[in-house]
């Protein structure tokens, strides 16, 4: 899988979470709905704080996309109260020499194996605490060698919930992996060259050209070119015409790909890593099949 930006936070964060408040725990895993994964692991954590509110985030990450989960799961955080407990479990390394860890990053509680989930809150927030979780008297035992979701992880977020201390869970820890999340780069013309780094259920495919880019070169944007193909830059989906492949910058803050009222990605098989050009000034580079539109 390709790698992600680091996402923007909201032009506006969530007020201050009330004193009486329902704790607040979110999920993400690559687990799907299928299987009663997800819901036994809803179980652990309402039995350790039934109180508890849970809202799913997204079971839908590719299998064993770690850091595509980071990315998702960093678009969400900076929408949930302080104090919320966001458990997140993507772990190919399950039963193996992976920690599991406990963390607090500005004020938002996370919940992962250590393999790199945690790369974009990490970059987005300040970290101020880290603990293992291994204390026994916080897990299930025993522990099964598949399914640490429901053994190790959840029961952590439920007791975390309930009110638990942080470093009641285990020692305090060092160096959480973090894999590399590079940043759009600009070329001797000076337009932008990112990827694609994430498509969602539409088939939108999201890069790694920021406004925040575009805004910083001070140049107004002409077209992308994807694979030779020239997309034109819209302010939003209905400025496209039906099928038209085009670009905008979306709620992400990034650019993103799109086909109106179709999916892209499917139709010209685009996937993660995928390069991109967001071009800016001058004259543009030959494109060979033209602009992209219908079927």
């Amino acid at each position: 899988m390709g790698n992600r930006p680091e996402p923007a936070l909201p032009a506006r964060l969530p007020p201050e979470p009330r004193a009486d408040a329902r704790p607040l725990v979110t999920l993400l895993t690559d687990f799907g709905t299928r299987d009663a994964f997800v819901g036994v692991m809803k179980g652990v954590i309402l039995a350790r704080c039934p109180e508890a509110a849970l809202i799913d985030l997204t079971h839908e990450v590719p299998a064993f996309d770690i850091l595509g989960a980071s990315f998702v799961l960093q678009s969400a955080v900076p929408y949930f109260p302080r104090g919320t407990v966001h458990l997140a479990v993507v772990d190919p390394g399950v039963g193996g020499s992976r920690r599991a860890l406990a963390a607090r990053i500005s004020g938002q509680l996370f919940v992962v194996p250590d393999n790199g989930l945690l790369s974009y809150p990490l970059v987005s927030g300040r970290l101020e605490a880290l603990h293992l979780v291994s204390e026994e008297a916080y897990r299930l035992t025993p522990v099964s060698a598949t399914f640490h979701g429901r053994d190790v992880f959840a029961p952590a977020a439920g007791h975390l919930a309930a009110g638990l201390p942080l470093g009641r869970l285990g020692p305090a820890a060092r160096d959480p992996i973090r894999l590399p999340i590079p940043r759009a780069r600009r070329d001797p013309a000076g337009n932008l060259l990112g990827q694609v780094v994430w498509i969602d259920a539409f088939g939108n495919c999201i890069t790694n050209i920021g406004s925040a880019a575009l805004e910083a070169a001070g140049a107004r944007p002409l077209h992308v070119l994807l694979d030779g193909r020239r997309l034109p830059v819209v302010r939003y989906f209905e400025e496209a015409a039906p099928e038209e492949a085009a670009a905008l910058f979306g709620s992400s803050g990034y650019l993103e790909l799109f086909s109106r009222q179709g999916n892209l990605a499917g139709r010209l098989a685009v996937t993660p890593g995928r390069p991109v050009t967001l071009v800016l000034r001058g004259d543009p580079p030959p494109a060979t099949s033209g602009r992209a539109s219908g079927s």
